[in-house]
């Protein structure tokens, strides 16, 4: 189940781990939670995109996206064909960026 937040009987809330049975966070208010799990999904996020990054950057895509790793050129060509913005590579840079209509 992971992570339960329960009322303390003073009213302030308290977080308890079905992973170590155990409290992880006591006398907290709303806003503490909201900043926790915040900051706590920023750090996840960090991870996860530096692990993206690493293999990206190494040449290796495919670890990271496996089937579905896109080349550059397969993702302007997309892009393009959906009204998106495109790299003119005649010119060295974006072509205008042309929103699709809603």
């Amino acid at each position: 189940m992971g992570h339960q937040i329960i009322r303390q009987p003073d009213g302030k809330l308290a977080v308890f781990s079905s992973f170590s049975d155990t409290w992880i966070l006591l006398d907290a208010s709303p806003e503490d939670l909201l900043e926790y799990y915040a900051d706590k999904a920023a750090e996840e996020a960090r991870e996860r995109t530096q692990e993206i990054l690493d293999k990206v950057l190494a040449g290796n895509p495919v670890a990271a996206y496996y089937q579905f790793a896109m080349s550059f050129r397969e993702a302007n060509d997309a892009s393009a064909e959906h009204d998106g913005c495109a790299w003119d590579f005649d010119a060295g840079g974006w072509e205008a960026y042309h929103a699709k209509a809603e």
